[in-house]
């Protein structure tokens, strides 16, 4: 072999010689065990190379705790959002941050990685973190912070508004996509730096939730409410039908999905009405007169469907499908009026009273006393009204109220309540002396002698009606009394005016005789006001106008 041949050989033998050097030192280099970080790795900028994977551990417990408080910068052409870690749900993955220092260097082709590991004998090589968020916080960050004019999208919905569960479909939205920005975040924080920064522009929102998700809903409350439910309070019982049990239900959407919501103020309404008669009513504090004398009385609590706990009760008998009944407890019901209030009203005297006669014996006198004993006691708060037919309600045989007669298109007939027309001539003259106003009232059609000509008030149900208006800062307390042949309609307040008739007229309404008169009020003060009531009388019974 010639010396040329020998060189040749020789030169062209030390790139083998090389590469079997860097093979066999990079296998001694790195033969340890894959628990062990390969030579010169930085992780967040710090020197990891060589740690034991315990080592490792303590290093990226470590490196964690920077995440909740790191800025997160999501940059668009509208503005930035700046948030935190915290407000994303932003965390470190230590295991699989671990995992991945672990494998640097241990992965990719084979052939490759000793020149990979001749390069870091120079150069570090960079293990990435691993973060994750929480999409549901980005969702609320983004819906709170984003710039680009967002439009949020509407999740599809349950609605029993109708009666029936039906369901709405969702409509997507337009902004800042949370999908997408959370997606952005992990690998943007690979290299451990901070603050992390993305890039992100407006897409189309869809819907948390999927029509089948509402569907599925929709299902289950049709479920829930198809047999009704049996419900309790207080000893009375009512069912409640299904388009009722539905009105109760809607959805809302929660991180935990689209779950059903129960509308309390409307069931505790409809209960309410369903379970009216439940409990005892509550008595305002109020008055009674003793010889004269005004003296204010306490008033008590009462009870009605239904407490607080009755919706919980109801929306665990739907889910059980128990069909009831349910017993709802009672709620504890105030007075409107407390003692305090009712002193501070002024009612301590007379300030009007009026008579009105009537024959001993009749069953009319019946429904005269009634009306008296249902009224006696009523207090017309300053600025109230009072409706005689809103207090007392229909005149009925339940109630007590016998046959009498009354006037009808102007022809005496007999019915259920006859006679009660007395009791509201009455009241009507004590307001129109007391100096009260009088909204609402209506004469009889016939003139009847026993009342003042011109100044009476008739009643019917539900119209005509009897209205009085306390237009006097005091209260005014109604004290009807009787006797076998007479009604007086006391009332009290503190004298405020008083009503004086300063005037009559006459008038012709084709066949009917039309009433004016005048009604002249004094004030404490001085100051005097003169207005008129009306009575419009046919010439005879049958007799239109």
């Amino acid at each position: 072999m010639s010396t040329r041949t020998r060189v040749l050989l020789l030169v062209a033998g030390v790139p083998v010689v090389l590469l079997v050097l860097l093979v066999s030192a990079w296998a001694v280099d790195t033969q340890r065990g894959g628990d062990q970080v390969v030579r010169n790795v930085e992780l967040a900028g710090r020197a990891v190379g060589g740690l034991e994977r315990s080592q490792l551990g303590t290093v990226v417990a470590d490196v964690a705790e920077r995440y909740p408080a790191a800025v997160v910068r999501v940059e668009t052409s509208a503005g930035d959002v700046i948030t935190s870690g915290e407000e994303l749900g932003l965390a470190l993955d230590q295991q699989a941050t671990i995992d991945a220092a672990l494998e640097v260097g241990r992965s990719g082709s084979v052939l490759l990685r000793p020149f990979a590991w001749l390069a870091s004998l120079v150069s570090p090589r960079e293990a990435g973190v691993v973060v994750a968020t929480d999409l549901a916080k980005v969702r609320t960050v983004l819906a709170e912070k984003d710039p680009t004019g967002r439009q949020a999208p509407v999740e599809p919905a349950i609605s029993g508004a109708d009666g029936q569960i039906t369901v709405v479909p969702g409509i997507p939205g337009v902004g800042l996509v949370p999908a997408e920005v959370a997606a952005a975040i992990p690998p943007a924080a690979r290299s451990g730096e901070l603050p992390i920064v993305v890039q992100a522009e407006p897409g189309a929102i869809d819907p948390q939730f999927t029509m089948a998700d509402a569907e599925a809903l929709a299902e289950e409350a049709r479920a829930l409410t198809d047999a009704g439910l049996a419900v309790e309070s207080g000893g009375t019982g009512a069912q409640v039908p299904p388009e009722t049990l539905r009105t109760w239900l809607s959805s809302t959407p929660t991180p935990e999905g689209l779950t059903l919501d129960f509308d309390e103020a409307t069931a505790f309404a409809d209960l309410g009405e369903l379970l009216t008669d439940a409990g005892e009513r509550p008595v305002d504090a109020g008055f009674r007169v003793e010889g004269g004398t005004v003296v204010a009385v306490a008033g008590r609590t009462g009870t009605a469907c239904c407490e607080d706990s009755a919706a919980q009760l109801v929306i665990d008998a739907l889910t059980a499908g128990s069909g009831g009944p349910v017993e709802l407890p009672l709620k504890v019901v105030e007075p409107e009026r407390t003692l305090a209030e009712a002193q501070a009203l002024g009612i301590n005297q007379p300030i009007a009273s009026f008579t009105t006669n009537f024959e001993a014996g009749q069953s009319r006198v019946i429904n005269i006393h009634l009306m008296a004993k249902l009224t006696q006691g009523v207090v017309i708060e300053p600025g109230e009204r009072f409706s005689v037919n809103g207090h007392v309600g229909m005149r009925t045989k339940a109630k007590g109220f016998a046959p009498g007669g009354f006037i009808n298109n102007g022809v005496l007939e007999e019915a259920i309540g006859g006679g009660v027309s007395q009791y509201a001539t009455t009241l009507f003259n004590a307001a129109f002396f007391g100096g009260l106003d009088i909204p609402e009232y209506q004469s009889h059609s016939l003139y009847i002698s026993r009342y003042p000509y011109g100044r009476e008030a008739t009643l019917s149900f539900p119209k005509p009606d009897l209205v009085l208006e306390n237009s006097t800062p005091y209260g005014v307390l109604l004290w009807p009394t009787f006797t076998d042949s007479s009604i007086t309609v006391t009332l009290y307040s503190t004298p405020y005016a008083t009503g004086e008739q300063t005037g009559q007229t006459k008038s012709q309404a084709g066949n009917c005789t039309r009433v004016t008169t005048e009604r002249t009020r004094t004030y404490v003060d001085g100051r005097t006001r003169v207005d008129t009531v009306f009575a419009t009388y046919r010439p005879a019974e049958g007799v239109d106008c």
